[in-house]
C-alpha cells in the first residue's frame, strides 16, 4: 500500500475527544457495550459483522 501526500495537503490528527466519540459511535452501531464486545472477541463469536468490524476498529482501546 502506498500513501501519497499531495502538495499543500492538510493533515488532521484525531484528539482524545475525537477518539472517544468514534468509540461511542462504533459501540452504538454494534449495539453493545465495550465489555460485551470484548467478550464476543474473547470467544470469537460476534453477534454481527458490524460488531466484528467495531472490534477491529476500536478493540485496541479496550482497557477492561
Amino acid at each position: 500500500m502506498t500513501a501519497v501526500l499531495e502538495p499543500q495537503a492538510e493533515v488532521l490528527v484525531a484528539g482524545p475527544e475525537d477518539t472517544e466519540k468514534a468509540i461511542r459511535n462504533a459501540l452504538a452501531r454494534a449495539g453493545c457495550t465495550f465489555d460485551e464486545l470484548a467478550e464476543q472477541a474473547r470467544t470469537h463469536h460476534f453477534q454481527s459483522t458490524r460488531a466484528k468490524l467495531a472490534w477491529m476498529a476500536i478493540g485496541g482501546y479496550y482497557e477492561g
